[in-house]
């Protein structure tokens, strides 16, 4: 009787075809978008037509990979493809981004590093004004905390330097 197990090289070569053979299927698993807005897309490219826009913590079914992108079906049953990088193996903590990091979340150190979160505190521009930091400087430092970018012009920046999921 003959036996795959007995030539190492016959059983690698089996476990290969039945990878590439099998349904990806076999591979499913549930993972969860990391932020609001993650985009599935029709095709296995950022650049074809999105599907569904789900939120942060959306359950979503994987069902094989393609190239840098996963095969999904969203809970609402729609299949396509979203971009591996913005899904995790656990649910994002209070909606994803940068939610997590406010409020009682914060670590020990939050004096080190709260003042980057908050902006400049009433504390650090008196401090700033005594050390002879200019108004003119304060106030930059201010406009730089007020601007902000939409989530479509970093899409579209992305796009535009072919990076992050429209990376070809």
């Amino acid at each position: 009787m003959y036996s795959i197990f007995k030539r190492p090289s016959t059983l690698i070569a089996t476990l290969f075809l039945l990878n590439v053979l099998a349904p990806h299927s076999v591979f499913a698993e549930t993972l969860y978008a990391k932020k609001a807005g993650t985009k599935i897309y029709k095709e296995a490219s950022a650049r074809s037509g999105v599907v569904e826009v789900v939120g942060a913590g959306a359950e979503i079914e994987t069902s094989g990979t393609q190239g840098k992108f996963i095969k999904v079906t969203t809970p609402s049953g729609k299949n396509g493809f979203v971009f591996k990088f913005k899904l995790a193996e656990s649910t994002p903590e209070n909606g994803g981004d940068l939610a997590s990091l406010k409020g009682e979340k914060m670590a020990v150190r939050e004096s080190t590093s709260s003042s980057s979160i908050r902006g400049l505190s009433a504390v650090s521009e008196k401090h700033a004004e005594k050390k002879g930091i200019s108004k003119a400087d304060i106030q930059a430092v201010k406009d730089m905390e007020n601007y902000s970018v939409s989530a479509n012009e970093v899409d579209r920046f992305l796009s535009n330097r072919k990076l992050g999921e429209y990376q070809e």
